[in-house]
């Protein structure tokens, strides 16, 4: 049965004006639509502007106002003060300061609501036409489906909960996007809800944010829903799976979270038990809302008689300022953290993550430095992995922000306290960042969870596996560890849970029920060395396998062959095959022991070598054990563009961070000495380095015990170094176990049965060949296989024929045609058949003729990124590609399917110059009524610093007289903008209307804009690096410094000096475009020159007399010049529109965005894609980056149309 819906509505009248009205328990105030309002005569209105979030935490509902009301609800009236918001879903809501107001009793057993006031409690009955309204459910965010998949897609709702609603898709949307989405009975809450979208096509679909998927209808009370069992005896032969979410009580977002977890077993009863287990403590899984633990963590905080100690708060900037506001009001709301009144205080950073979201820190160093160490041991690893060892079945657990949900002792509170600009805060739960937090969080976990479960459960760290021989002991097991930590209140994290696997990695190793053996990527850094082709190359990989001499048995004579290259001055000769032995036999070495150690020892010291080139950073884990010296595990990374830019000291503090975070499964917990040939580093944790994102990394790493950095000198540090100037990243192999950088020599066209050979000479052929006393024509290639015996040359089509023959037979329209050529072959003049292939015959210009193989609609696509995307296609355009694809194949249609093919190449997108005109017509804005109604704004940088100390020139133009105002200027800042805008424009000419400018942060600042603000002015900035939008002033900009150049071409420095006459010259003569004088458009008389004598004779005029003069004037010169500005655009507009386009895009198409700034010869011209949100103007657009999220405005200048690659 449905359940009853969670929304109460009454009705009520206002004004005589009947409205039904939702009685929101979780709304703090009560809001009205402005429809509403509007019909509303004679009311008290209060203009504020307010916004308010809904309790999903992102939905913001915009206030405008406070209205005063006589609410009548039956036969009483109550008075009611509600914000006034357009963006309701209601038209009314009553919410907590009403119902408290008058103790309204909601029972929704009998459909009624019971209000009290002072004289009487009143029953209404609820109002239940709200059933027959229906509302919208909007996409949250820009979704992508790939082909053939389907997405559980999150919604966003109107009302705030309901247990159960019913759900129609958008029909539209589904026609038009060709996608299938059910009809659902859905849960609210939050805001929030969730449906699947199944894209059964063959392309991407893209659903644009805030795309309306479908709409729902409140159940009415007496609707009830029956589950439809199938009965046994009506199709007995037909098998079927056991159903896994049909019978359980659970959200359809927790049934597809636990149907994920189990997706990988194929045995559906396993799945079921399973599924059903997990049902029984679906409260583990819900974290929704945080909860803190029924534990609590022993006194971790030893400051011994120590004082406190106490930090200042740091600088934020408003945008980091917003997400500590944020933070700290979620954290008080579930009580992690209360108001401080403690005398210790510890600042709070912000670390920005990869989704370009905040952490929040606090910088415990100053508390770390005098707390004692709690030295709890870790569990041996050795054993740790031995335990595991002969299992079958392993469930690993990882908790959700697992300190937060642990009570910290109440008398370790005060020294938790945080401090920000919002005052003095403590943890009520394990922060983390303290010294102890790892230990104790061990400690906690191992007494709840292993002590009597040593059997089949282990911790380490933060992770909880299960592990068992047999299935049924499996469950048993993992039933027993569920129902311990649903018991704890405590919550796991689905996302980083894995449950029932056969196979898992695991400190560094993988353990099935074969057996354990180290994970290939302990090694990989070492192994995955390319060859080196370099004298340097050869001499660094030397260097770093010497270090291990001592371990390598016969190590010269086995480095014999390298060793000619670590001479001084050493010259490349080429790479023989005892070289390369060696080589591959050194790496062999180097990762087996004895060097390298497959389980680390419980006692000895962790020594990490670090280092960072100019590529990236490398590392290597060492141990010192009764043996010496042994490795456990080689690390490196690439830097990325943004790393490559950092200075030497970040880059070596990053190779710090990353190694030890990488490798946290050895080191946390454990004392480790780090070797470093960056000597700077030696101080990292002892000293603050300045540098924001250094301590930033110091305060990351306060967890972990780094008892001393050492110097050591660079060719001692040979290994880290090495893996530092060869970094290798998982992303580099492929999923056969290539590395990229080598994957491009073979055919794209994995399904063909042979692969395409190119006709390339390698470095070793090329060197057999000039070894060889027989002569090699130019023309000759040399092929791939190892077999040399023959060099000829086979075409594509040659070593591709069999799987044309193979794609035709299943092409209907091709096999169809071979067919009717086989019956009727005189009917076919220009078409053969040959050895079971289409060819087309085709008469070439210069009389030849060739037949050319028919490719099937299936190979296009392969064949095309040969001859186009291919590293030895070159990326051409349409005609070339068509020319060479022209000549080995034929298909209909080629030449369109090659425009379409490189239309929707990303790379040709983003890379090719456009060499047509800008895209977008000239939009004219018509001059403004009067003279200082309209004004522009810019600064000019002068190229080198005047004898007076300026360097800028803030210009401002009137857009109607031209006349403009000058001030040279040392610096280009907000204060000497205000300054001039006051001084020289508002207080001698009066305030203006509006006031363009460009989005410099001189002119878009808190200061001018209060300053904008106070005098009736308003700022309009262009569109950002399109210096059009504010023209001119930068064509005076242009006209001016030519000018200023004749006057101190033979002195610069004296630029200042010359300013003001060139600017009075220019106010005071006739402007080409509205034929009459600046000057004299703004004051309404003659300029008088001071090169033109005064007259003797002086006719003075009536007042009354001149003032009608001035006027009649002032009339004709403004609409002459009206008349003149607007003829020269129409002109102007006509010369630029000329063989110019101007698409117009629509919300939801996707474009490529011009890169504007930074941009150097080997970066793309555009990057992206973004979709069109909305269309402001008509070139002016608001667009979202499709993966990042962010928005921003763009002209039409800057887009080109994106084409999706189907």
């Amino acid at each position: 049965m449905i359940k009853p819906s969670s929304l109460s509505f009454i009705s009520a009248h206002v004004h005589d004006i009947q409205l039904p009205c939702l009685l929101d328990t979780g709304a703090t105030h009560s809001f009205i639509h402005t429809s509403i309002v509007r019909r509303l005569r004679n009311v008290s209105i209060t203009n504020i502007k307010q916004r308010f979030t809904l309790a999903d935490g992102n939905t913001n509902v915009n206030i405008i106002g406070i209205v005063h009301l006589n609410l009548r609800i039956g036969q009483i009236t109550t008075p009611i003060s509600a914000f006034i918001s357009k963006s309701l879903s209601h038209l009314c809501i009553l919410g907590q300061d009403w119902l408290n107001k008058y103790s309204v009793d909601i029972c929704q057993s009998t459909q009624q609501v019971i209000i009290h006031t002072a004289e009487s409690s009143v029953k209404i009955p609820m109002d239940h036409r709200i059933n027959q309204h229906h509302f919208p459910l909007k996409s949250t965010i820009a979704i992508i489906i790939p082909p053939q998949h389907e997405r559980i897609i999150e919604l966003q709702s109107p009302i705030s909960s309901s247990p159960q609603v019913i759900f129609r898709p958008n029909r539209v949307l589904q026609s038009h996007n060709l996608v299938a989405i059910p009809n659902a009975l859905l849960s609210i809450d939050k805001y929030r809800t969730y449906t699947t979208v199944v894209n059964p096509t063959n392309r991407i679909c893209r659903i644009p944010i805030n795309t309306t998927i479908g709409t729902f209808t409140i159940p009415p009370p007496n609707l009830e829903c029956h589950s439809i069992t199938l009965s046994p005896t009506i199709d007995q032969s037909t098998p079927s799976s056991p159903s896994i979410s049909s019978d359980l009580n659970i959200p359809t977002s927790m049934d597809n979270i636990f149907n994920g977890l189990l997706a990988h077993l194929s045995d559906p009863d396993q799945k079921l038990i399973f599924h059903q287990l997990l049902t029984q403590y679906q409260c583990l899984f819900d974290t929704s809302v945080p909860s803190i633990a029924n534990l609590t963590a022993p006194p971790m905080i030893n400051t011994g008689s120590h004082p406190p100690v106490h930090s200042c708060v740091y600088r934020t900037d408003p945008i980091k300022q917003k997400h500590l506001t944020d933070t700290i009001n979620e954290m008080l709301k579930y009580g992690q953290i209360e108001k401080s009144y403690a005398s210790w205080s510890s600042p709070v950073i912000l670390v920005k993550k990869k989704d370009n979201s905040y952490r929040f820190v606090v910088d415990y160093r100053s508390l770390n430095n005098i707390t004692e160490r709690d030295c709890y041991p870790l569990p041996r690893i050795d054993d740790t992995l031995n335990r595991l060892n002969g299992n079958n079945y392993f469930t690993k657990l990882d908790l959700k922000s697992g300190y937060h949900q642990i009570r910290i002792h109440p008398d370790d509170k005060d020294k938790t306290t945080f401090v920000t600009s919002h005052g003095a805060f403590r943890f009520n739960v394990m922060p983390q960042g303290l010294k102890n937090s790892p230990s104790n969080f061990q400690r906690l976990m191992y007494d709840l969870l292993v002590n009597s479960r040593w059997d089949y459960t282990l911790v380490y760290l933060d992770d909880v596996v299960i592990f068992s021989r047999t299935f049924d002991q499996h469950v048993h097991h993992l039933n027993e560890i569920l129902s311990v930590l649903a018991s704890a209140r405590l919550q796991l994290n689905p996302q980083k849970c894995s449950f029932v696997k056969s196979e898992i990695d695991y400190l560094g190793h993988t353990i099935n029920g074969q057996g354990i053996r180290p994970l290939q990527s302990n090694i990989d850094a070492i192994l995955q060395l390319p060859t080196p082709s370099t004298p340097k190359q050869v001499h660094s990989f030397v260097q770093a396998a010497n270090y291990y001499r001592d371990h390598i048995e016969n190590f010269s004579k086995l480095a014999a062959p390298l060793f000619p290259y670590t001479k001084k001055n050493a010259v490349w000769m080429g790479w023989t095959d005892a070289m390369n032995n060696a080589f591959i036999e050194l790496k062999q070495r180097l990762t087996k022991p004895p060097i390298f150690l497959n389980f680390p020892e419980d006692d000895g010291q962790f020594i990490l070598s670090i280092d960072a080139s100019g590529e990236g950073m490398g590392g290597v884990l060492r141990q010192m054990t009764s043996n010496g010296l042994k490795v456990i595990k080689y690390v490196s990374k690439k830097f990325n563009l943004a790393q490559k830019k950092y200075s030497t000291t970040e880059r070596e503090c990053l190779a710090l961070v990353w190694c030890i975070q990488k490798l946290k499964e050895y080191v946390w917990g454990r004392s480790i000495e780090i070797e470093t040939d960056h000597c700077p580093l030696c101080s990292f944790n002892k000293k603050k380095f300045h540098n924001s994102r250094i301590d930033r990394w110091q305060v990351e790493l306060s967890e972990y015990h780094i008892t001393k950095i050492t110097y050591k000198r660079g060719r001692c540090n040979c290994d880290a170094d090495l893996l530092s100037r060869f970094p290798y990243d998982e992303s580099d192999i492929d999923d056969n176990g290539h590395p990229h950088r080598v994957r491009w020599f073979t055919s794209t066209l994995t399904s063909s049965t042979q692969p395409i050979q190119l006709n390339v000479i390698t470095r070793s052929k090329s060197k057999a060949i000039q070894q060889s006393s027989s002569p090699i024509s130019p023309s000759a290639t040399v092929p791939l296989s190892s077999d040399s015996s023959t060099i000829h040359r086979r075409s594509i089509v040659d070593l591709y024929i069999d799987r044309i023959r193979i794609e035709q037979m299943n092409d209907v329209n091709i096999s169809n045609r071979i067919k009717s050529i086989l019956a009727q072959p005189d009917q076919y003049p220009h078409e053969v058949v040959d050895d079971g292939i289409l060819y087309k015959v085709i008469n070439r210009t210069d009389s030849s003729i060739v037949q050319l193989p028919w490719l099937p609609a299936s190979l296009i696509p392969d064949v095309l990124f040969l001859y186009h995307d291919h590293p030895m296609s070159g990326h051409f355009g349409v005609t070339r590609t068509f020319h060479k694809v022209r000549e080995q194949f034929f298909f209909p249609r080629m030449y369109d399917h090659i425009k379409r093919y490189i239309r929707s190449c990303s790379a040709c997108a983003q890379f090719n110059v456009q060499r047509q005109k800008k895209p977008g017509f000239l939009q004219c804005e018509l001059p403004p009524d009067g003279v200082f109604e309209i004004m522009q704004m810019d600064f000019w940088k002068a190229p080198v610093r005047s004898s007076n100390g300026n360097q800028y020139v803030l210009i401002i133009t009137d857009r109607l007289s031209k006349f403009v105002f000058a001030r040279a200027l040392p610096s280009a800042t907000a204060a000497a903008t205000a300054e001039m805008l006051l001084e020289d424009i508002i207080l001698k000419h009066g305030s203006i209307r509006y006031l363009q400018s460009d989005q410099g942060s001189h002119f878009r600042n808190e200061l001018l804009s209060a300053i904008t603000a106070l005098t009736g002015c308003q700022q309009v900035f262009s569109i950002p690096y399109h210096p059009m939008s504010n023209g001119q002033v930068e064509r005076f900009n242009s006209t001016f410094c030519d000018q200023l150049n004749k006057y101190c071409h033979h002195n610069l420095t004296e630029w200042d000096n010359y300013l003001s006459a060139v600017v009075w010259a220019y106010n005071s003569t006739v402007h080409s475009t509205t034929q009459f004088i600046p000057y004299e458009l703004a004051f309404n008389r003659r300029p008088l020159s001071p090169f033109i004598s005064t007259p003797t004779n002086i006719k003075l005029m009536k007042p009354h007399d001149y003032w009608e003069k001035a006027n009649r004037f002032k009339s004709f010169a403004l609409r002459s010049t009206r008349m003149n500005i607007q003829q020269q655009q129409i002109a102007s507009k006509n010369r630029y529109d000329q063989n110019r386009r101007h698409p117009v895009y629509k919300p939801g198409d996707f474009v490529w965005v011009k890169h504007s700034v930074n941009r150097t010869k080997f970066y793309a011209r555009f990057h992206g894609p973004f979709v069109i949100i909305n269309r402001i103007n008509q070139v002016k657009y608001l667009i979202e980056h499709t993966e990042l999220g962010y928005r921003q405005y763009e002209h039409l200048n800057n887009l080109i149309p994106f084409y999706d690659r189907d």
